[in-house]
């Protein structure tokens, strides 16, 4: 289809892309307040995950990768607050795989 290749299982690398990024706002001293991931799979990966079951583990996994850069920074952020992280993981058969 003509995509990219960034991520670790050579995908569009959106956790990843994420992850840079959040690390280099709060390195810079920005304090991310609201954080949106949309991760759009056509392959069984996204089929799977449209049961909520298996899209809640993949959830708290992709959150981990925020939540562990912010609690590393006492500085901009306070014990246990963290910004508002929401990950949507759409099934689009169109994308494959």
């Amino acid at each position: 289809h003509g995509v990219f290749v960034g991520g670790d299982d050579f995908k569009s690398g959106q956790t990843k892309m994420k992850s840079v990024l959040v690390d280099f706002l709060i390195n810079a001293g920005i304090k991310p307040r609201s954080i949106v991931s949309y991760n759009h799979l056509g392959n069984n990966d996204g089929k799977n995950l449209a049961a909520p079951e298996q899209f809640r583990s993949k959830e708290i996994s992709k959150s981990n990768v925020v939540d562990d850069m912010v609690a590393a920074n006492s500085i901009l952020y306070a014990k246990d607050e963290h910004p508002d992280h929401t990950v949507v993981i759409k099934y689009v058969p169109y994308v494959g795989d």
